[in-house]
């Protein structure tokens, strides 16, 4: 039943993300052609640190009038709670769905970085000490700074959830309350995140603490990043358990 539920939010995303990946396709393609015809070399790269922020920006963006609203507009929200399924597999459905698109419209973009920055690497005359940078700590930094993203995005889509449930129990100014329920809820969890990690920093945390390069002081902020990811998941966690018991009481066929 999971499978089934999580098939059905991924395809109400895939309209979105195919149009992105294909507008992500065609602006690489015309970079790439501009740096052969005078534009700088790096501009076929860079350009996709643009791209990025989108890919995070378009599922958090879709996750409440996609998966949340339309529901409601079109009372299939009301079809699920009728069937034999539980709240709980309903929206880990949803936030599988929001992390899925995220991860195929990000890695597409990271791909598309790769051979840019490898053209880029056969055109240019200071290859050499491009790829004295290429450090193993900076790839493994990179992955947690990646993990760290994932993260956040389901932190920040757990509120939009939230916060929309909770305006769904009122039958008046339902957006306002979603409104400041989102903010609510952002503060009070910022709130407790910088707790935990004031905690976290009390019970003196082994990090690699032989800051000499650059390229360590990223590493050991790519640890950082792990750590403060776990507590982020912990918050989140219990964001969704109060999603899932007001969605079960407070929601109404």
């Amino acid at each position: 039943m999971l499978f089934n539920l999580y098939k059905k939010e991924v395809n109400k995303l895939k309209k979105e993300t195919i149009i992105f990946l294909g507008l992500a396709l065609i602006i690489n393609i015309f970079f790439l052609y501009k740096t052969y015809n005078g534009w700088n070399l790096e501009a076929g790269f860079f350009i996709n640190m643009f791209l990025l922020p989108a890919a995070f920006l378009i599922p958090l963006i879709l996750s409440e009038s996609k998966l949340i609203n339309q529901e409601f507009k079109n009372n299939t929200i009301y079809l699920l709670m009728s069937l034999p399924v539980s709240s709980q597999k309903i929206f880990l459905s949803k936030f599988l769905a929001v992390i899925t698109q995220y991860i195929v419209s990000s890695l597409s973009i990271i791909i598309f970085t790769g051979i840019q920055f490898i053209i880029f690497l056969n055109r240019t005359s200071y290859i050499q000490e491009i790829k004295t940078l290429l450090d193993i700590r900076i790839f493994s930094a990179a992955i947690c700074f990646y993990i760290f993203s994932i993260v956040g995005l389901i932190y920040i889509v757990s509120t939009v959830f939230l916060s929309s449930i909770i305006g769904k129990t009122f039958k008046k100014y339902s957006k306002l309350i979603s409104f400041g329920s989102f903010f609510l809820v952002l503060y009070i969890g910022g709130k407790i995140i910088g707790f935990m990690m004031n905690m976290l920093e009390k019970v003196h945390i082994s990090l690699p603490n032989n800051i000499e390069t650059q390229i360590q002081i990223l590493h050991k902020l790519g640890y950082e990043m792990l750590l403060i990811s776990l507590i982020i998941l912990f918050v989140t966690s219990a964001i969704y358990f109060i999603i899932c018991r007001i969605y079960d009481k407070k929601i109404e066929i």
